[in-house]
């Protein structure tokens, strides 16, 4: 009977060990929404699974029509831990939304189909998730400039020579690195200010799933600064690494270089304003998300530069979005990064004397 007793005893101890383990040990569902990639997969799929760590990929098929999703097949069958949903092209809203619901480990993070990862890219990521236990990890990334775009583009002369891959350090973090977790007097406006992208943000699935935080439906621009910015409202624990380990592609034919985006940005706005958390934030810091939407007005204008469109075009959109702006008062305006910038644009080109 003592021998049964100390068997139950040694058996509970392993479950228990087992069981504290399980929940103590980082693991990560990596979500890759796909449509017609077939051009990019392989770099981005082996840039995956290279990685160490405990991880799933969940590839979402969003209806593609090239090789995407007999290279998505050709890799699930080499790798047990990749798995495939498939559905009708629905926008990638719905691909990633699709992916959050499937996603099963500790942590979610997003790799659009384009892009690649570090080598070392988890290893790190899993250092910080172990040390702090945040509820979302920013990183920073690096934004790889498509080559001929690079070499046609008018906005940006400080690029003189074009290799290969000209890798730019993105390094918007940096000083949200000091204030982790955010205790700093600026650190909740830096917050904001900083990329709203998913681009390797690590988003505890508990958290996500508990605020039921999506990706807006319908929206083709920004759609992911509106569910990053949703997270941040819901108070989370953030820590940061300033380190880039993720490989933004900037693509030519990206939306993000459309000439429409300064159309996009009020749409995009109106579906972040359309959310219980904006809804639900105090002044400031709504005045603060409405400013760093503010940053879409003057990249589209850069855009219309690249795509020879007179920056006449875009006036009444840029003047609109800033009248929007004048229920704060100067003071607070003072403060409003974006505006200020957007505003003395305007008044170069002889459109301030309204403002």
């Amino acid at each position: 009977m003592k021998k049964v007793s100390l068997l139950i005893c040694a058996i509970s101890l392993i479950a228990l060990g087992a069981w504290q383990y399980s929940k103590q040990k980082i693991t990560i569902s990596i979500i890759v929404p796909v449509y017609n990639a077939a051009s990019y997969l392989t770099r981005c799929l082996d840039s995956i699974m290279m990685q160490s760590g405990s991880f799933e990929v969940v590839v979402i098929n969003d209806g593609s029509t090239d090789d995407s999703l007999k290279i998505i097949k050709e890799y699930a069958k080499k790798h047990s831990n990749i798995r495939i949903v498939n559905q009708t092209n629905k926008g990638v809203s719905a691909a990633r939304n699709a992916g959050i619901e499937a996603a099963q480990n500790k942590y979610i993070t997003f790799v659009d189909a384009d892009d690649w990862l570090e080598p070392d890219a988890f290893a790190k990521a899993i250092r910080m998730l172990k040390k702090d236990k945040p509820d979302i990890l920013l990183t920073g990334y690096y934004d790889v400039y498509d080559r001929e775009w690079v070499r046609d583009v008018k906005g940006e002369e400080y690029v003189n020579e074009v290799p290969k891959e000209n890798k730019y350090l993105n390094r918007d973090l940096d000083r949200l690195a000091l204030f982790s977790p955010f205790y700093g007097k600026e650190a909740h406006s830096d917050l904001y200010y900083a990329s709203g992208g998913v681009r390797l943000r690590f988003f505890k699935n508990d958290f996500i799933k508990k605020h039921n935080i999506d990706f807006p439906l319908g929206i083709n621009c920004n759609e992911d600064a509106v569910f990053t910015f949703r997270a941040y409202l819901n108070n989370p624990l953030i820590s940061v690494l300033p380190e880039p380990l993720h490989n933004y592609r900037n693509r030519a034919d990206s939306i993000s270089k459309s000439r429409d985006i300064i159309k996009n940005a009020s749409v995009s706005l109106a579906a972040m304003h359309n959310t219980p958390e904006f809804k639900q934030s105090n002044r400031r810091t709504q005045m603060i998300i409405n400013d760093s939407w503010l940053f879409l007005i003057t990249l589209g204008f850069a855009n219309m530069q690249r795509h020879n469109v007179p920056f006449v075009e875009g006036i009444d959109d840029a003047y609109n979005a800033l009248q929007k702006m004048q229920g704060y008062n100067q003071e607070e305006l003072k403060s409003c990064r974006n505006y200020q910038k957007l505003k003395s644009f305007l008044q170069k080109r002889g459109v301030s004397l309204l403002l």
